[in-house]
């Protein structure tokens, strides 16, 4: 082997073993630390537990037995004592629930006031040399009212596209193992999972409660929440809640055209698009059918406004599209009038109606006032001289002379009808 080779292999059997002394010193660690969250809310008349489990170095370990006390400081770590594992009467109301010499320092308390806040720190005691109090301390406030649920995913309003499958899961710490919450949806949607008992990285017991339902256009701007509730003291039940933003693709897009009756030649024709989307149509595009068959591209926006002619006469179709999708509507037509006269025609024979009824209203009303003259006339007593007459027209005149004749001829027919005296 030469010289080269050689030197090589030292170094990688030197590499190695530097990593194994690195690894065995992280193994026999001289560290001292405790695990427990670093908050906990706590609801006034409830009790509060602390999940506790701790780690000490290796040459302590020899010591940790039952005679070794478990006690907790308040403030600070060197602050006063307030509860011990083997002391009856302490400063605070509670109980170190957890086996020391097994290195589980979990502990209840008791009876915390409203808006009692405190920050606790974990002390070991024992024999010879093992003192030692930890310095991560965890934090306790109490409330009146039940902490909110916290629902994951969480975003005030969730963005969610439709047909997606989508699991909501809300969850609760159960700060006091002795009375259990319940969790409630509302709406209650697709399939609901039986709650269920999960601990966190900490040791907290979370009770937890998950829906799975598919997502639909029905859903959009639904706000779904979850409360929890306790029945114990008549607490007030808190509630997270989320609404949804259902996105989706065109659908029912419909082509209006305005006004909906073929027109002559030169009107204005407006076509119009709307669709349903989420998010709103991003562009508009209006085709017409060449007649067979074939769509052409015409312009784009929501409205198509034309001039009428003969070359926009026919079937249009419009185009929606977003991000998501894209939909059209159902073929609208566009008619021209065949007769390019209708208007004129219309309007001469309305003026001629309107002529025709001038005339018979001029008419009727000569007619009245002659009328209304003769009967003036021939309520006249006396004579009828000719100076009467000399006032009237000789049409009137005419009517009185022909009236007085008829009357002489009635008078001479029944007198040759009637005998004669002998």
């Amino acid at each position: 082997m030469s010289g080269l080779k050689v030197l090589v292999v030292i170094i990688w059997m030197l590499r190695e073993c530097a990593l194994c002394v690195l690894i065995y010193a992280g193994a026999a660690s001289n560290k001292w630390e405790i695990k427990m969250p670093k908050k906990i809310d706590a609801i006034s008349g409830l009790c509060v537990q602390i999940p506790c489990q701790f780690e000490i170095p290796d040459s302590f370990k020899q010591s940790l037995n039952n005679l070794v006390e478990g006690i907790w400081k308040k403030i600070s770590a060197e602050g006063p004592n307030v509860l011990s594992s083997k002391m009856k009467v302490s400063l605070l109301k509670g109980n170190v629930t957890g086996n020391i010499s097994d290195k589980n320092c979990t502990t209840v308390f008791y009876s915390f006031p409203d808006g009692y806040s405190e920050t606790f720190f974990f002390r070991l005691q024992g024999p010879e040399t093992l003192l030692y109090t930890f310095q991560q301390g965890i934090n306790i406030t109490v409330h009146k009212d039940v902490p909110p649920p916290i629902l994951s995913p969480y975003v005030q309003v969730m963005e969610v596209l439709e047909g997606t499958r989508l699991t909501l899961t809300c969850s609760t710490v159960i700060s006091c193992p002795s009375v259990q919450p319940q969790l409630q949806w509302n709406p209650q949607l697709g399939e609901k999972l039986t709650p269920a008992l999960q601990e966190d990285e900490f040791g907290q017991t979370l009770l937890a409660s998950s829906q799975m339902f598919n997502v639909t256009p029905l859903n959009d701007q639904l706000k779904i929440s979850c409360s929890v509730l306790y029945y114990q003291g008549a607490k007030r039940p808190a509630e997270t809640s989320i609404t949804l933003r259902v996105l989706y693709a065109p659908r029912n897009t419909i082509a209006l055209v305005s006004p909906s009756d073929p027109v002559s030649e030169g009107s204005m024709v407006v076509l119009s698009c709307h669709s349903d989307a989420n998010p709103a149509v991003q562009r508009y595009e209006w085709y017409k059918d060449s007649g067979s068959g074939k769509l052409e591209l015409q312009n784009q926006g929501q409205t198509l406004t034309l001039i009428a002619k003969s070359t926009v006469q026919g079937l249009y179709v419009c185009r929606v599209y977003n991000i998501h999708g894209t939909d059209r509507s159902r073929p609208v037509a566009v008619g021209i009038n065949s007769c390019q006269c209708s208007i004129a025609l219309y309007t001469i024979c309305g003026l001629l109606t309107l002529f025709l009824i001038l005339i018979t209203a001029v008419g009727l009303v000569k007619y009245k006032s002659l009328l209304n003259r003769l009967e003036a006339s021939e309520s006249l007593r006396g004579p009828m001289t000719y100076a009467t007459l000399h006032g009237t027209s000789d049409t009137v005149y005419n009517v009185i002379q022909t009236r007085a004749s008829r009357s002489e001829d009635d008078y001479e027919n029944r007198n040759l009808g009637k005998p004669h005296p002998k």
